[in-house]
């Protein structure tokens, strides 16, 4: 698990900043999916792994699994105007909190890690 922990803080870091100049360059929301996407899959990664999962974990999975499935459901029912604005008021919410919340995923486990 410890180096787990430690690869993912660094890939999730290069990513974070691969995320950072890709907004300023590009555009913010190109932050979202170059940060986004990892985090997720490191997510899924750790729910299945038996170690004891942090509050900070448990916080950030509340809050940006929600934007994943609205994404999911948006793109299966885009022809369904009801549906979509529903999910996609989510995504809009999405936009003002996801960004700290990858950030705080990236440190949570930092204390772990020596350097």
């Amino acid at each position: 698990m410890k180096t787990f922990t430690k690869y993912d803080f660094y890939i999730q870091l290069l990513f974070l900043a691969a995320g950072v100049l890709a907004a300023v360059s590009e555009g913010i929301l190109f932050f979202y999916f170059i940060v986004g996407i990892p985090q997720l899959i490191s997510f899924i990664i750790r729910v299945f792994q038996k170690n004891k999962k942090t509050v900070g974990y448990i916080i950030y999975g509340i809050f940006i699994i929600p934007v994943w499935i609205s994404l999911l459901m948006i793109f299966l029912f885009k022809h369904n105007h009801d549906v979509t604005d529903f999910f996609g008021s989510i995504l809009m919410l999405s936009l003002f909190y996801s960004l700290i919340m990858a950030i705080i995923y990236v440190f949570h486990d930092s204390e772990y890690i020596s350097f």
